[in-house]
């Protein structure tokens, strides 16, 4: 007896599959998406920043975005007003003894360990707004600001390998870490006048 995966039909399969470039399926049809590709920083601080917008709207998203990057100001006053991002991956792992994720220091506001990561944020500030502006482009009834974040990611992109040269023939490596972003908005509204009028 054939499974039932093979009786389907290669489009219906492919249907299955996420879109290209994207790592989840595309559902629902007040979504909005942004990707963004080969940006130049490491995956690690931008895991911390998307987990920290995540299921907020894309308002209170780019308020808090903007917050953190406060800490990034030439004025004293502006930076004490600076928002952290807490760091959750990796924050008091005491057995490896180094700088870095296992020494992130506490925060004000009760969050635990946290950080400023300006250029993280500042290029996810971009990705959100980005699809803030294709939601406005695709539905005209629609409210970007109050839009969720369903989905947001950060996937670890290709190394752009890189030399230093030394003395004697040798070589340093200098490699440039990439990442690949995306980031899905959700029209929620749409679904409670739809439950509003099933009632």
């Amino acid at each position: 007896m054939m499974s039932k995966k093979n009786q389907m039909d290669r489009r219906s399969r492919r249907r299955q599959l996420p879109q290209r470039g994207y790592t989840q399926m595309l559902q629902g049809n007040r979504l909005a998406t942004a990707r963004a590709v080969g940006v130049d920083m490491h995956a690690k601080h931008c895991f911390e920043v998307c987990r920290a917008v995540k299921n907020k709207t894309a308002g209170q998203a780019v308020e808090f975005l903007n917050q953190v990057l406060k800490i990034d100001s030439d004025r004293a006053d502006v930076r004490r007003k600076a928002a952290a991002v807490p760091y959750r991956l990796g924050s008091g792992n005491k057995r490896k003894r180094r700088s870095g994720p296992s020494m992130v220091g506490h925060r004000k506001g009760g969050i635990g360990p946290g950080r400023y990561p300006v250029k993280a944020s500042r290029e996810i500030l971009k990705l959100i707004e980005s699809a803030m502006e294709n939601a406005r482009f695709q539905h005209e009834d629609i409210d970007a600001d109050d839009m969720v974040i369903t989905h947001i990611a950060a996937h670890r992109g290709q190394i752009r390998r890189g030399w230093i040269p030394r003395a004697r023939g040798r070589a340093t490596p200098s490699n440039h870490y990439r990442v690949n972003l995306e980031v899905f908005l959700e029209d929620m509204n749409a679904m409670d006048d739809e439950l509003e009028d099933e009632f």
